[in-house]
């Protein structure tokens, strides 16, 4: 065998080393964009669910519906939480001004910025099941594992709405409360839209109306298919959006 060939098949990388350098590419963009995030995030949740606790113990109640239990302790929080992950995921890079190092890699602008919210959406996704575990056992029992992905696609609309406001505004606050504003929003169209497909905070769980509707699966996956389908397009127009980085990098 020739010299040649020889480094040819060593330069070629196994499937576990190729799973260990996207882990640790992961790990590290992970730290890059979250840092002190976490302390911050869980201990406002942390508030947040004591104050409902001694609420509850002080005024006793029928305790909470899984709907209700589903929406309060998993999808609102986890909707905050992915904002706040979010909205300086951009300015922060052009406040330290490594936004032109970043266009400036070898690796396209998408990949990198790809790799970064796939990080998002995994410290997302896990949070969600911490949330929707530590509220089976304390306030409500639903099926929590399944509550967390469900609750992960409005939190996911959440994550693609801040990145793509990030990309319109030049602060992270500013990309913040436009979100924020967004979601309160859609809140405050519960009584119109809850019992549609349309609803962004469709309960899987919730027996659906009149009790005889044979495509409430149907309904379901089609939603949640459909704002997923909706976050991918506005994480793809905020990545077009970067192609024009004079406007960012000022």
């Amino acid at each position: 065998m020739s010299a040649p060939e020889v480094s040819a098949q060593t330069d070629v990388l196994t499937w576990s080393q190729l799973l260990q350098s996207a882990t640790r590419l992961l790990r590290l963009s992970a730290r890059v964009t979250f840092q002190r995030k976490f302390l911050f995030m869980f201990g406002a949740v942390g508030l947040f669910y004591a104050f409902i606790y001694t609420i509850a113990v002080y005024e006793p109640n029928p305790g909470f519906g899984v709907e209700d239990a589903l929406i309060i302790f998993v999808e609102m929080p986890g909707a905050i939480a992915a904002i706040y992950l979010t909205m300086d995921l951009v300015a922060k890079e052009r406040d330290r001004q490594t936004l032109e190092t970043l266009y400036s890699t070898a690796s396209s602008h998408y990949m990198i910025w790809m790799v970064r919210l796939m990080s998002v959406f995994a410290v997302v996704l896990s949070t969600l099941l911490i949330l929707s575990t530590v509220s089976y056992f304390i306030f409500a029992e639903f099926p929590f594992i399944r509550g967390a992905f469900n609750a992960f696609v409005p939190a996911a609309v959440m994550v693609a709405v801040t990145f793509y406001a990030a990309w319109w505004t030049r602060g992270a606050n500013t990309a913040g409360m436009i979100s924020v504003g967004i979601f309160f929003f859609v809140l405050s169209l519960t009584e119109e839209f809850e019992n549609t497909t349309y609803w962004l905070f469709l309960n899987p769980f919730a027996d659906p109306v009149g009790g005889t509707d044979l495509f409430w699966t149907d309904r379901i996956i089609m939603n949640r298919l459909g704002y997923l389908a909706f976050a991918a397009m506005l994480v793809f127009l905020g990545l077009r959006r970067m192609e024009r980085r004079e406007r960012f990098l000022n």
